[in-house]
């Protein structure tokens, strides 16, 4: 049976311990950024024996847990930083004068709505008895048809 990918052993390892994906993805990138450096920027014609060792000593119990704990603190710290702003302008002051715009702005709208029908009511009025006219012309008009 084959080896399992680093990127297996990062996953199982964050199964085990009951990570999410974003912690997981996150300590694989942490793992391949560190292997890569590790491995091709001092020493381009490193052989498979330097590469195995380099790889086994990234996935062993200890740094998988470092890889996991700097991928929380990294999402820990973007996410506070996300959250700050946030926080800044969410008060209770605020909160308060949303909720006090959202009931002015429905009382204007109902205010418009009234003073629209009143004026328009005439109009309306006639509009819809026209409309009743015409369809009780057209049933008429029907019948003697038949």
């Amino acid at each position: 049976m084959p080896s399992p990918t680093p990127f297996e052993t990062i996953s199982d390892y964050c199964a085990r311990q009951r990570k999410n994906e974003c912690v997981r993805d996150l300590a694989y990138s942490i793992y391949r950024q560190q292997f890569e450096s590790l491995t091709k920027d001092k020493n381009p014609t490193a052989d498979a024996a330097t590469i195995s060792a380099t790889e086994t000593t990234l996935l062993s119990p200890g740094s998988l847990l470092a890889h996991v704990r700097s991928a929380e603190e990294t999402l820990r710290k973007q996410f506070e930083d996300e959250l700050k702003p946030i926080r800044q302008h969410a008060t209770k002051d605020s909160f308060w004068f949303a909720v006090l715009t959202g009931i002015v702005g429905n009382i204007i709208y109902s205010i418009l709505l009234i003073v629209l029908f009143v004026v328009a009511k005439d109009q309306l009025s006639s509009w819809l008895s026209s409309l009743v006219v015409e369809k009780t012309q057209q049933i008429e008009t029907t019948k003697s048809q038949k």
